[in-house]
């Protein structure tokens, strides 16, 4: 049902670090796609999941916005974690064609990116969404957040924070998953909760979270969505033919929104 998401980082960026410039060069979608593949395991990427609920409904996205992280954050991976999940927030913005939803997303991505010295990297990403926004044109506006988040973990990567770039990618899924869990638990069907199940990708992001250098992997938030991870996973990996049942969707949308918390918490 979906292709592999982009999570270029998850197996080793050198290959983008090259395209990384003084002012970004455009991804195309070979190159795009040259990192849709992640040992066979496929997880489907947030403009895509949301596109596939609403084949099967008509969701009031909106009502799924939501206020932007603190911008007062420091620490970079707590920063790295927000920017995935303002990158799926755009997707989200995408999805409801609501064009002044996809510029404030796009702001805030911009804050948080120079807050971490990429905003260079993501200047000419952030005119060119406001541009697709402007225009309608909504599924280059997708291809677009596919190219932000390719483009900013192959920075991160450039500069040796391969660990940041997990985190962004990890960010970018668990805000998708409490988008979907959301819509699901308000309006459950057995169709929208096989989209739900993601055998695998639980245990991927354990693995790979638990596979951090020390001083990012004992960060506090870290520590407790490390904590929360296996419970998330099993409620994901169910067997095939079977959804996830009206309880356990609500679970879902309880774990993934716990662990949202943690990421935009104020520091103390």
């Amino acid at each position: 049902m979906f292709r592999r998401v982009c999570l270029p980082t998850l197996l080793g960026l050198g290959a983008f670090a090259s395209a990384v410039v003084s002012a970004p060069q455009p991804l195309d979608r070979e190159q795009i796609r040259g990192a849709e593949f992640l040992e066979n395991l496929s997880i489907p990427n947030a403009g895509e999941l949301f596109a596939a609920f609403a084949k099967i409904g008509k969701p009031d996205w909106t009502s799924h916005f939501r206020p932007p992280p603190p911008t007062s954050i420091t620490s970079r991976p707590l920063i790295a974690l927000n920017l995935g999940t303002l990158i799926a927030d755009g997707f989200l913005a995408a999805e409801a064609q609501d064009r002044q939803q996809v510029k404030n997303v796009s702001r805030e991505i911009k804050l948080l990116a120079k807050s971490i010295g990429l905003e260079q990297e993501f200047m000419v990403r952030n005119n060119s969404i406001a541009d697709f926004a402007d225009n309608r044109q909504w599924e280059a506006l997708d291809e677009e957040l596919e190219a932000v988040q390719s483009e900013l973990a192959s920075a991160m990567s450039g500069r040796h924070d391969d660990e940041l770039a997990t985190l962004m990618s990890f960010g970018c899924w668990l805000r998708s998953m409490e988008v979907v869990s959301a819509q699901l638990a308000a309006h459950y069907t057995t169709e929208g909760a096989g989209i739900l199940r993601q055998p695998g990708v639980g245990e991927f992001f354990t693995a790979r979270l638990g596979a951090l250098p020390t001083k990012v992997r004992t960060v506090p938030a870290v520590v407790e969505i490390q904590r929360r991870l296996p419970a998330l996973s099993a409620a994901l990996s169910l067997p095939a033919g079977t959804p996830p049942s009206i309880d356990a969707v609500a679970s879902l949308q309880s774990l993934t929104t716990g662990m949202l918390s943690l990421i935009t918490a104020q520091e103390k």
